[in-house]
């Protein structure tokens, strides 16, 4: 079966649109202004000379989608209402009306687009998906049964499972689902192995760290999964193999303070206050409104000797955190 078009297409335009969007003024736009702006207005042109033609709505829809979806909403729907055999237009509204949150219209609107398209598996995904927001799991669950046998949708159908057992807080099963779901992958989603492994070290089950090294691989400009390894392995108190995790996550972002932080704790709690104050003040200048880091670089130069500097420091973490007592103490005590 033909894949739909109106992600493939919706995709190629958003730098068109956020550039749109950032060259816009500040305040709301009116409908009026968006429709008239630079890249919609000779559509919006041709369509009052052709107000019936349903590609020209189809066509402003996806212009519209990435930044103003209640409008591209009206107009896809337009687009289904002129012609209403093309599945296209009826997902492309039912995307809309997920992004903007009309749930129910949203399950209603892939609804008829399966009636174009019948067992299409993409739309059975995404009208169980509207389902799972109206909290309507049986339809939802039925719809996954169908996608488990379909090679082509049968990660999403497991993913579908492990989400309705999350709403259910039932970890167990949706940890089930979300393994059966990377497992049949043919290339899992990011946010598929971090739920799992998320869901996994709330358990404090190592069997999360591969999941968290397999994002990390698929995203290996992220920091956040192996941060989040770095977590887990100091609750198994590996604590060289949760170091090696923190230093891959800020090669991966040299700019992620979390990191830099955990491994400024470390050391501080193995007495090596020159290697914490190292971290603290990369900490201090990856986020240089950060109270915390500022108070414990100020640690760090306390138990070095360098009190002038530490009290620079204590100030500093007290004038960004007005209720920052330890702060406030420190001050105090080094003012004397």
């Amino acid at each position: 079966m033909r894949k739909l078009t109106i992600l493939a297409i919706g995709l190629a335009i958003v730098a068109c649109n956020q550039q749109q969007a950032h060259n816009s003024q500040q305040q709301e736009p009116t409908v009026d202004s968006v429709l008239h702006a630079d890249i919609i207005q000779p559509i919006t042109d041709s369509l009052q000379q052709f107000p019936d033609n349903h590609q020209l709505y189809y066509r402003r829809a996806l212009l519209l989608f990435n930044t103003h979806p209640e409008l591209a909403l009206k107009d896809f729907q337009q687009a289904a209402t002129l012609d209403a055999g093309n599945t296209d237009y009826w997902a492309g509204a039912g995307e809309a009306a997920l992004v903007t949150g009309n749930n129910k219209l949203a399950a209603d609107l892939f609804t008829k687009a399966l009636g174009t398209a019948p067992g299409y598996p993409y739309l059975q995904y995404k009208l169980a998906i509207a389902q799972v927001e109206e909290k309507q799991y049986a339809a939802a669950d039925s719809l996954a049964d169908l996608l488990t046998q379909s090679k082509e949708g049968r990660d999403q159908a497991y993913y579908l499972k492990a989400r309705i057992a999350e709403d259910h807080q039932d970890t167990t099963n949706a940890i089930q689902y979300l393994q059966q779901g990377v497992a049949v992958a043919t290339k899992p989603e990011y946010e598929a192995l971090m739920e799992l492994a998320d869901l996994m070290s709330t358990r404090r089950d190592a069997k999360a760290i591969p999941y968290y090294v397999q994002a990390w691989r698929l995203d290996s400009a992220n920091a956040s999964p192996m941060y989040c390894a770095g977590q887990l392995y100091e609750q198994l108190k590996q604590t060289d193999a949760a170091m090696d995790a923190y230093r891959k996550s800020i090669v991966a972002d040299p700019g992620y303070e979390a990191s830099y932080m955990a491994l400024a704790h470390i050391y501080r709690q193995q007495n090596n206050w020159k290697d914490a104050f190292i971290f603290y003040n990369l900490a201090a200048k990856a986020a240089p409104t950060d109270a915390t880091a500022y108070y414990y670089r100020a640690m760090s130069n306390e138990k070095l000797g360098k009190k002038e500097l530490a009290l620079e420091d204590y100030i500093k973490a007290s004038s960004f955190r007005k209720d920052y007592e330890e702060a406030k103490a420190a001050i105090k005590r080094l003012s004397k």
